[in-house]
């Protein structure tokens, strides 16, 4: 992850959000719908327990931001907060929004959600990515207000 950089598109998502220390990616085969990444870009480290105080506090500012905007676009009942690491040693955040439908409810989703994840269109992508940072920009807006 270090070496790639803050690219605006990869093979795995979108970039949606740009912020002070990390880059959030709509992913392109959601296993479910709004399904990001976040991830931290100030610097290379393994593990949120590496980051000062500091880092740690702006990057969980920067993963709000993102959060937020997928609780107003895709209205989940919740959004589990995955940090992994064991495959990607480098600090980042799966933020998984879970449904009164889906196919664990109160449970981690089953690795079948994940492996049946089917690819978004072009236009999917786009369109969800528009409405995300939309969002996102509106609750800049609200926060800068209040």
């Amino acid at each position: 992850m270090c070496y790639q950089g803050r690219v605006d598109e990869d093979e795995f998502g979108v970039r949606i959000f740009a912020g002070n220390v990390s880059d959030a990616y709509l992913m392109r085969r959601p296993p479910q719908p709004g399904y990001a990444v976040v991830t931290f870009r100030e610097r290379h480290v393994a593990d949120p327990t590496e980051m000062t105080a500091e880092e740690q506090a702006a990057w969980w500012a920067d993963i709000g931001v993102v959060a937020r905007a997928i609780n107003d676009v895709y209205k989940p009942c919740h959004i589990n907060y995955e940090i992994l690491g064991n495959s990607v040693p480098h600090a980042h955040v799966h933020l998984v929004p879970r449904y009164l439908d889906d196919p664990a409810p109160g449970r981690p989703l089953p690795n079948s959600s994940w492996q049946a994840a089917s690819e978004l269109s072009s236009e999917q992508l786009k369109d969800q990515t528009s409405t995300l940072r939309s969002a996102m920009s509106q609750n800049a807006a609200f926060n800068r207000a209040s």
